[in-house]
């Protein structure tokens, strides 16, 4: 019967897999116990995708000779392949206890080890099996994977790009060195090497879905829908590049395109956290806030810990007006995972070893920079203050200190004797601010400088919560602020211009240019083209562009810019007291002026912040504002028409 097994083995060899197998099984009905013959029956077996026959083939091969290394590292392959981890790695591991030098043992115990997420003993054995055979490039491969996934992507990349020298065209490494590329910041070398995946690889659905990432989060957002939109034509049930999609077509202010992949990949799995979230966004984006509601909810039913979720529900709950809810549920935008979004990475070892998904978590936006220096300090949530210093403290941006500074005066109101406050603001709000805290008998420090001894402490945004302030209290108190006299005697007579009326204007924020919180330039022509009035650029800060274009307009004798005499927002109160309005988007400066009690028109997005809540032209927090939204995203012309006919009208 030993020719009839050496047959076997031939036409198994030659890939004539029915010879084969009539071979060995004619071979074990003479002699039960013929290991080879078992082994490589359960060697076939394994090839042919039935795992278990094959397992307890070669694991009764194993039985009868168990100091053979190859059949317990093929007992190993067929428990991995069912799935058995646990059970491959004990079987890899006897069979390099038998052959220590034995390379492909390390190898696939590398593999088992990264299956199960031991990434660093998976880095072990690929070292191993690379020095056994350096000239390898599956190794050297998977090394790097094992090396990325412990976050040492410098020497991942080393890795991949050993692999690359030495199999030239290795798709899977050059895919890979792109992933560390992007973990080291080098996005435009993270393309390259996607594009040259592909290049050996079109149909790379890894390369396809991470080059659409890459691209979407370095601002290519219309190259990344092509992308995912390859990387679904070839996988259409793939959750992350239908979440990727979604948020390309969300960056390009396509919401409502975005609705469809964001549920096709909810339909999918309906885990997918991160996916609802988006989709609250999204139907938050078209104005829709009751879906928005369910879709954050939804989000938090499957990760009841999802900050971001929790605040973005605050964020529709406030829009509502609805206080009770949302200014508690508002208290999540101090953690620190608040701002989360997430873009899959997908990292492919050799054959079909792996593919794993890696959601990521954004930094918070406008993080306090000081909070750790106040964990010991416990939080105020508006008990009595007899005796006792509490600290408030500026966290977010110029205009929202501007707008929540009102609050403090009502703490002031509320403490007993002996309670001391200390507010704690940006450096250049400190001149604005520092009468107001004077007179309230206020200790008026700027962020970063040395705090006092303090008891407790309270975010500023946190204070209607502590006052149980509802949309009904808002308090209001016009004006609240007022530019100091020394500013005010700076100012007198210097703004210039002969017209009837001084409007100031903003166009544009001061540091992020988001097309929610901007307009183009040009937008502003109709209010350019009103006679009778000289415009006052408020905003600080132009672009080369917009210095230009202001240079050639055809009245831009009316047009009077404020370059470099801005020192701080008290040079900004003092103008603005000297204007008869302010025509501004959603910035600090709108807030300013409102704080101020000017006459203001501001210019709000379709989908505008939560303090202007929704369906109203009024505003509880500055009564002499007039609300103007767009009727649709996007539709700049029209407010910028409304505003000018109502300056026309005025």
């Amino acid at each position: 019967m030993e020719q009839v097994f050496v047959r076997a083995y031939a036409a198994h060899r030659d890939g004539r897999l029915d010879d084969a197998e009539r071979g060995y099984r004619a071979t074990l009905a003479a002699d039960p116990v013929h290991v080879d013959a078992l082994h490589m029956l359960g060697v076939l077996r394994h090839q042919q995708g039935q795992h278990a026959e094959a397992a307890d083939l070669v694991r009764r091969a194993v039985s009868l000779r168990p100091d053979d290394a190859a059949l317990q590292l093929n007992l190993g392959n067929a428990l991995k392949a069912l799935g058995e981890l646990e059970g491959a790695i004990e079987r890899f591991r006897n069979a390099l206890t038998l052959a220590p030098a034995f390379a492909l043992a390390h190898y696939n115990l590398g593999n088992a080890y990264a299956a199960v997420g031991r990434h660093e003993d998976a880095m072990y054995a690929f070292g191993h099996a690379v020095r056994l055979q350096p000239g390898d490039a599956s190794s050297h491969n998977n090394l790097g994977n094992a090396l990325h996934a412990l976050g040492r992507h410098a020497e991942a990349a080393e890795a991949f790009r050993r692999a690359l020298k030495i199999r030239p065209g290795h798709a899977g490494a050059h895919n890979n060195l792109g992933m560390a590329l992007n973990a080291l910041g080098d996005c435009a070398g993270a393309v390259e090497q996607f594009q040259k995946a592909l290049r050996f690889q079109p149909r790379f659905v890894a390369a396809h879905f991470n080059l659409a990432n890459t691209l979407d989060a370095t601002g290519y957002h219309a190259q990344a829908v092509a992308g995912f939109e390859t990387a679904l034509a070839l996988q259409p049930q793939f959750p992350p590049a239908l979440f990727g999609l979604g948020n390309a077509l969300a960056a390009l202010g396509r919401h409502e395109e975005a609705l469809s992949p964001y549920e096709r990949a909810i339909g999918l799995d309906p885990k997918f956290a991160l996916a609802w979230l988006a989709l609250g966004s999204a139907q938050h984006a078209l104005g829709r806030h009751a879906a928005a509601l369910r879709a954050f909810d939804e989000a938090l039913r499957v990760r009841p810990d999802l900050a971001a979720a929790h605040l973005n529900r605050a964020l529709i709950l406030l829009t509502l007006g609805d206080f009770p809810r949302g200014l508690a549920a508002y208290e999540w935008r101090l953690d620190p995972a608040a701002r989360e979004s997430a873009s899959g990475v997908m990292g492919v070892a050799d054959g079909v070893n792996a593919t794993g998904i890696t959601m990521a978590a954004a930094a918070p936006a406008h993080r306090d920079a000081a909070a750790a220096t106040l964990a010991a300090v416990p939080r105020w949530r508006g008990e009595p203050l007899a005796g006792r210093t509490l600290l408030i403290h500026a966290e977010q941006g110029f205009g929202d200190t501007l707008q929540f500074v009102r609050f403090v005066p009502n703490i002031v109101a509320l403490a007993h004797s002996g309670a001391r406050i200390v507010l704690e603001v940006q450096a250049p709000l400190v001149p604005l601010i520092a009468p107001a805290a004077h007179v309230a008998h206020i200790t008026l420090i700027e962020q970063g400088a040395p705090r006092p001894a303090v008891d407790l402490h309270c975010p500023l945004l946190s204070l209607p919560l502590a006052l149980g302030t509802t949309y009904e209290t808002v308090p209001a108190p016009m004006p609240y602020l007022a530019a100091p006299p020394a500013y005010r005697r700076k100012w007198r007579g210097s703004l210039g211009g002969q017209a009837k009326r001084k409007i100031g204007l903003a166009w544009s924020g001061r540091i992020m240019k988001l097309e929610n919180r901007s307009m183009p330039l040009a937008a502003l022509e109709p209010l350019f083209a009103l006679e009778g009035i000289d415009w006052i650029v408020l905003q600080p800060n132009l672009s080369e562009a917009e210095h230009a274009a202001l240079d050639a307009h055809p009245r831009a004798r009316t047009i009077h810019r404020l370059d470099g005499r801005l020192d701080d927002f008290a040079d900004t109160a003092a103008v603005i007291e000297r204007l008869d309005a302010v025509v501004s988007i959603d910035t600090s400066i709108a807030h300013l002026a409102g704080a101020l009690g000017a006459k203001l028109w501001l210019m709000l997005p379709f989908a505008a912040d939560w303090r202007w809540f929704a369906d109203t032209d009024a505003s509880p927090w500055y009564p002499r504002a007039r609300l103007v939204r767009q009727p649709r995203p996007g539709s700049w012309d029209e407010v910028v028409a409304r505003v000018a006919a109502a300056l026309r009208e005025a």
